[in-house]
Parts: C-alpha cells; structure tokens; sequence
C-alpha cells in the first residue's frame, strides 16, 4: 500500500518520514511530490492508495489537483492538509469526495487515527474486489489477466495459492488454513479459496493434512509469487479438483496428470453395452459399465471426456430423452463445479440405462434430486435396515457423495442425523406405546446391540430408554 504526500513545505515531507517506518499501517512505501502537477506525474506511473494534499502550493494548487485527478479517472484516497480553516475550501474539497480535512501543525495522533482507518478499508476493499472476481469466474465469466495485479499490492501479497474444495464439511478449510485464508466464495457446494503464505513450503504442507471424510475433493494451484500468474493460478485449483474424479482427497496441480490421447477401446466396450441394452440383459449391462468406468480410470481419462462420452452415448440409445439429459447436463451431470465423482456418473448412467429399459417415460427417469426424495421415503419405511450410504449408493445407482449432498441441500439436516432422527423417534414411539423389551426395540430401529442402542437413545434424548419409558 503505497502513501503519497503533496506539500511544497520540505518539513511537511520530513516529518512524515520521521514518523512512518517500513511496517506503519501496512504501508509499503511513502512517495513524496512538491505541487500539484508532480502528483499527477506520481498518480500516473505508482498509483498511489493514499494521498496527503497541501491546499496552497505552487505551479497547481490543492484544488485544482483535485479537478484534474477527477478527469483523468485517477483513483486515490484524499486527505487535505491545510493551514487555512477555510469552510469555502472545505466545501470544494467535499464536491471531490476527500475522506477528510485536517489543519496544520500536522496532529500526529490524528493523523494516525485516520491513517489506520483509511488502510483499513484499503485492506476491505481489496479483499472484497478479489471476492468479485472469483464470484464472475464461478459464473463462467473470463478474467483480465492483471485483475489480481492491485488488490495483492494493496494488501502486499508475496506469495499465494487457491484451493478448489467441495465436500459436506466446508468450514474445515478455515480450521486448517487459519489466518492464511484470504477470501473465499461458494456456489452449490463447491468453494473456491485464495490463501496467502510467504514460502512454498507451508503451501506443500497442505497437501499433507487430514482429508474431512471420504467425499472431500480438494484441488491445490501451485505456488505462486507474481501477481500476473494469478488467474492462471486460480484455474489450476480447478484442474486440481478434477483429477480427484476418480479419487476422493487432496491433489495438487499436475499439467500432465491427464494424458493427451484417448484410447479407442473404450468403443468397442460401448458398442458390447448396446448391444446388452438392446437385448435387455441388464446384469450385462452393469457388468459392462463397471468395465467402462475400470477403463476410464485406469487410463486417467480426462473427466470432460467422460461426461461428453456418456451424454453421447445415452443420447444415441435413446433421443426421446433429451429433455432429461440437457436437465442432468445442467446440474451435476455435466457441470464444470459439481461432477467431479466417477461414480456418481457411473450411477447416473446406470439408473438412466435401467429406467429406460424398463419404458420409464423422460420425464420419470429422474435427477438426482428425485432419487434422493425416494431415498428418504425409504428411510422413513425402513429404518430397520442396513441404510449406509454404501447400501444405498448400490441401491438406487447414486454417489454417495450425491447423497449426502443433495440430501443436506434439500432437507436441511445430514443423512446420518435424519436417520438417527427417525430411529429415536419411532424407538420413543415403542417405549411409550409398547411392552417390548429394550433388545427388541433396538433390532427394530436399525440397532444391533442393546447397549450401543441405550447409549445413543440416552445422548438423543438426555435419559435413558428405561426412564424415558416410566415418563409415560
């Protein structure tokens, strides 16, 4: 953040250097000009954050400096320093949205006062126009290859990174980046994070941490020092999160990590899925599909490829169904933030084949969302059952990280909560309603264990099964 004073008085520009060391207010560095049209000259080639402007000076005075950095479209923080208690002056100076007026002698405790209110805001308004332009890339919308350029000088960022991150637990970024997370923006679960670090070294050391459960996918950019690399930087986070499509957890950016060709076998097995699909053999099919997916992960297939690859191939068996598919392409299917998960595509393929073979009309072959609504209904059947997000996955031929996503999105409360909500409150319902003993409460709401089924019932409630039996 740079400091620029306009006075003609030399002990104007030697108390300021007197007073401001190298780390004041996050300054870093202090310029000086001797009348207005200096100012100008140093406006145009360091762009200044804040500018202390005499009134009375020679060759251009306070004012019309004023007049000519509101023509040019200069943009600075203005604070007049005056030896005239003039309200006419004041005036003018409030027509050219000076942030304030002080009088000479130079009062240092009010001028540091001001001081540390303007950086602050610098700091504030530089942050919030870095959030800007992460908030137009998440909208699809390029960025000016310099947009970093001056936000990171004004809040003297050296070195830097971004972080590509989708997962249920998002406010574990925060533990574990700490005071080195600069600003981060979200769009459906995925979040996209500046951190700001001084050495590569505490940046590869986030590569080590503890991944957030086994549906986290985070993508790391490299390290980066020069401002200009910024957008290249933030797309890398991107590129990053993808080559966990086929593996959950933390990876970092590698420009080779996908290869440049395809291999051509994957036709051949697509053809062989046709021909399953056309003579109704579905356990073929799934067989089939499996092998699809072994082969595309296996080679490191490019996850746009993939996608691509299926909407095609879906849309060749059968065209009646591109209403649904442009629907699925929209949302996680083929989305650029949200279909990072190799197998909730493989699912969505799965249950598309299927629903389509059974002459499900397109409009009930279902997104993800419709399955996720019959997943709870069947929770709300069948609480007794195996209702794991393994189990469930295989069952309705959805990611798990489909699931729980989609579930905490629609419902507002996590799978696993929603469950234990339903078991404790039909278990309640047995006590009250029932003579049944404590083991066969348990086996009927989805517990093995009599003990383990006591303990959970006495943390839901705050009393135990028993006592909560003798309240009725």
């Amino acid at each position: 953040m740079k400091l620029l004073i306009v006075d003609d008085q030399n002990s104007v520009h030697m108390f300021f250097n007197k007073m401001l060391t190298d780390s004041s207010f996050g300054l870093t560095q202090v310029l000086h000009a001797y009348n207005g049209k200096e100012a100008l000259d140093v406006l145009e080639t360091d762009r200044p954050d804040i500018m202390m402007l005499d009134v009375k000076m020679p060759v251009m005075d306070g004012m019309e400096t004023l007049h000519q950095i509101r023509e040019r479209g200069f943009s600075v923080r203005t604070v007049i320093l005056s030896a005239y208690n003039e309200f006419e002056y004041a005036r003018q100076a409030l027509q050219y949205d000076v942030k304030d007026y002080l009088l000479k002698p130079i009062d240092w405790q009010e001028v540091s006062a001001l001081l540390t209110l303007l950086t602050e805001n610098i700091r504030k308004d530089a942050v919030c126009q870095i959030r800007n332009v992460l908030e137009k890339c998440l909208k699809g919308q390029e960025a000016e290859p310099d947009a970093f350029v001056h936000p990171f000088e004004r809040l003297s960022v050296n070195g830097y990174g971004f972080l590509a991150f989708r997962s249920e637990e998002g406010e574990w970024l925060d533990e574990r980046i700490g005071e080195n997370l600069l600003c981060s923006v979200s769009a459906d679960n995925f979040i996209l994070s500046l951190a700001v670090m001084d050495k590569s070294e505490e940046w590869e050391e986030l590569k080590y941490i503890p991944v957030p459960g086994e549906m986290a996918f985070i993508g790391l950019s490299l390290f980066h020092e020069n401002a200009m690399e910024a957008v290249d930087a933030m797309k890398q986070s991107v590129e990053a999160l993808k080559q966990g499509f086929y593996d959950p957890g933390i990876h970092t950016y590698d420009e080779k990590f996908f290869p440049l060709t395809i291999n051509s076998i994957e036709m051949n097995l697509a053809e062989q899925i046709r021909n399953a699909y056309a003579q109704g053999d579905v356990q073929e099919v799934k067989l089939l599909i499996e092998r699809l997916f072994g082969i595309f992960k296996r080679n490191r297939i490019h996850p746009e490829y993939v996608q691509e690859f299926c909407y095609s191939f879906l849309l060749q068996l059968n065209k009646d169904f591109m209403t649904t598919f442009q629907q699925l392409k929209g949302s996680s299917f083929l989305s650029e933030f949200n279909c990072y998960d190799a197998v909730s595509l493989k699912n969505t393929v799965l249950r598309i084949m299927i629903n389509m073979q059974c002459d499900f009309q397109p409009e009930e072959a279902g997104t993800d969302s419709d399955v996720v609504c019959r997943i709870k209904q069947y929770i709300d059947i069948h609480y007794d059952q195996d209702l794991s997000l393994d189990t469930m996955s295989k069952h309705f031929f959805i990611g798990k990280y489909q699931i729980s996503r989609i579930f905490k999105k629609t419902y507002d409360i996590n799978y696993s909560d929603y469950i234990l909500k339903v078991r404790m409150e039909n278990a309640a319902f047995l006590l009250h309603t029932t003579s049944c003993k404590l083991y066969e409460i348990a086996h009927r709401t989805g517990f093995e264990e009599t003990s383990y089924f006591s303990n959970v019932f006495k943390k839901y409630y705050g009393i135990t099964p028993n006592e909560y039996r003798k309240e009725k």
